[in-house]
């Protein structure tokens, strides 16, 4: 279908359920399928269930939509669902739902065998005789404990309350749960098949569980594999640095190709989150050739595959397949803006031409880029390669810095770890960083001060009281209240007693009291910094890093009453002396 699932034809049923389920029927197959994929949740119920033969739409859903469904409405509202289901699609649902990483979930297991036997007494005839042995024996494992009464007395057996359906295998259930799941699925599996259950048995008595598990999880993966999800290893190459620049000049790079084709159908799902590459998805519904369509939505696939593997995220955490997803979306925005230089026509050649991973790899080596810049301030003579004393940085310039840092570089949004979602970001983390370096340069240089220096000061007397709850606008503005009072711009301590000076100097009071800088001192700071800069840049960043000190010296100071005795361990923003036998 290619990227028409995005927008689907105009096909639009009517609201009365009678004529809604005519109308249905009189559609091809394939129409029937795309209403199906265009709805989501109980309304996907619904649709399908307007089929006269809903077991033929059922078994054309791609695996993943039909998880997704099931998750979406709830497993005990979807027991008709999953009745129709075919062997691959339940092994599916069974492979996603049973791990923990590489660990069976039991609580998991237990459910999936009550749905399984709720939904439908042939859907678990089918389960039997379709799983393979070893994956049962595997769940079964968890759970039960077989032996064989061989030479022992009658009377012995009478004391051990254990279940058997031949009089030679004994069963004991590790719980009550356990048996009022497990007993009756037991004697579903010996009526049908009582040598494969002999066979069974034999297989729960020798076995060891933990040969059982890692046979069980290495046979999950390879079936997963089918379905596009790659091991970790590989899928860990999404985050491989690529230089940018070079894949803009289409250096050593393939032509783009149809990967390799999945052995099932791709999933809508992935489709539907393609506003949140805006750049991205509004160029890719310009393609309008089924085979680039065809390309484009398998790669896109795959790609999102591989970043939930990636990332980690198990594929039951829808919460967790949707950040994943985003992601892919949010690097493809970047990257195709980055390498198209946002011209339209030159981004859609480019999604003919490059392979989509390659242009989500350039979207995520920009950040990475960002990252080796971060570290390069990090391990400046400044900050001496120490990260403790980034603390020295302001919220949110700790956390901003901090975020791009990290293995894979986040942009702090509110306080919360996001994504770069375009270009735009891009450029002001940039920017940021610029700023930074700017700034704690024209602090070293101009004041002579370090996080060395500081860790050597004595704090006696003063406010605050340690290194570590200084920030640079601390350092900054108590160097600017010197000058104002002293006219010298250096890094001392303002004494409490001439803390009312300094406020009569710089505020002036609007309608409700309340103080703000004025202006034309704002304006002469403002000029005399700039003064200090002769790079028009680095100029603009230390205006800027002004203005926001005294926006927190303002809000931290402004709301004080003129004259009011103020306690130094109460606010920040100066570095207060207070001789102490005061």
């Amino acid at each position: 279908m290619g990227y028409v699932m995005i927008d689907y034809p105009s096909l639009l049923l009517p609201e009365d359920p009678k004529e809604a389920r005519k109308a249905f029927q009189s559609l091809p197959v394939q129409s029937q399928l795309e209403l199906v994929l265009r709805s989501r949740g109980k309304e996907r119920l619904d649709t399908l269930f307007l089929s006269e033969h809903p077991e033929e739409l059922v078994q054309a859903l791609p695996e993943q939509e039909l998880f997704l469904t099931i998750k979406e409405v709830g497993e005990k509202d979807c027991l008709d669902l999953i009745s129709l289901t075919t062997p691959e699609q339940f092994q599916y649902l069974l492979d996603i739902e049973f791990w923990k990483r590489d660990q069976l979930d039991s609580e998991k297991v237990l459910h999936w065998i009550e749905i399984l036997l709720e939904s439908d007494e042939k859907k678990a005839v089918q389960f039997i005789r379709t799983a393979d042995p070893e994956f049962i024996a595997l769940i079964l494992k968890r759970f039960l404990l077989v032996t064989t009464l061989e030479g022992e007395q009658t009377e012995s057996m009478d004391r051990i309350p254990l279940f058997t359906l031949d009089q030679y295998y004994f069963i004991d259930f590790k719980g009550v749960k356990t048996r009022e799941v497990f007993e009756p699925f037991l004697k579903t599996f010996y009526w049908i098949d009582s040598e494969g259950y002999r066979s069974l048995m034999e297989a729960l008595i020798c076995e060891l569980e933990t040969e059982l598990e890692e046979t069980g999880y290495r046979l999950r993966n390879s079936r997963l594999n089918d379905y596009g999800f790659p091991d970790f290893e590989e899928a860990l190459e999404i985050y491989h640095f690529i230089n940018p620049d070079t894949l803009m000049k289409g250096e050593g790079l393939p032509a783009a190709e149809a990967p390799e084709a999945l052995k099932r159908e791709s999933p809508a799902y992935y489709l539907t989150f393609y506003g949140e590459g805006p750049f991205f998805s509004a160029l890719l519904s310009q393609i309008d050739d089924p085979q680039e369509q065809d390309r484009l939505k398998q790669e896109l696939t795959a790609l999102c595959n591989k970043a939930i593997v990636a990332e980690a995220i198990a594929l039951s955490n829808l919460s967790g397949m949707e950040r994943a997803i985003k992601k892919v979306y949010h690097y493809l925005n970047v990257g195709l803006q980055y390498l198209s230089g946002e011209d339209k026509k030159k981004a859609v050649e480019m999604l003919r031409s490059l392979p989509i991973q390659k242009i989500f790899q350039c979207g995520v080596s920009l950040t990475i880029l960002l990252r080796r810049k971060a570290e390069t301030i990090l391990k400046g003579p400044w900050f001496g390669g120490d990260r403790e004393n980034l603390l020295l940085l302001d919220p949110p310039h700790f956390e901003s810095l901090e975020g791009v840092l990290r293995k894979r570089p986040a942009l702090y949004r509110d306080g919360v770890p996001d994504d770069f979602k375009d270009l735009q970001d891009l450029k002001e983390m940039e920017r940021f960083l610029e700023s930074i370096e700017g700034v704690v340069y024209f602090l070293g240089d101009s004041l002579n001060v370090s996080p060395r220096s500081l860790k050597e000061m004595d704090w006696s007397g003063c406010h605050p009281e340690k290194w570590q709850e200084i920030t640079l606008s601390t350092i900054f503005l108590t160097a600017l209240a010197n000058r104002i009072l002293l006219g010298k711009f250096q890094f001392e301590a303002i004494e409490k007693a001439r803390l009312n000076d300094l406020f009569s100097h710089l505020f002036e009071r609007e309608g409700q009291g309340k103080g703000v800088i004025r202006m034309e001192l704002r304006n002469g700071l403002r000029e005399w910094l700039s003064s200090m800069e002769n790079d028009p840049q680095g100029r603009g960043h230390l205006v800027a890093f002004q203005d926001f000190c005294l926006d927190l010296f303002e809000e931290e100071f402004g709301k004080v009453p003129p004259g009011e005795e103020i306690d130094p361990r109460f606010v920040k923003g100066l570095l207060i002396y207070q001789p102490l036998n005061k």
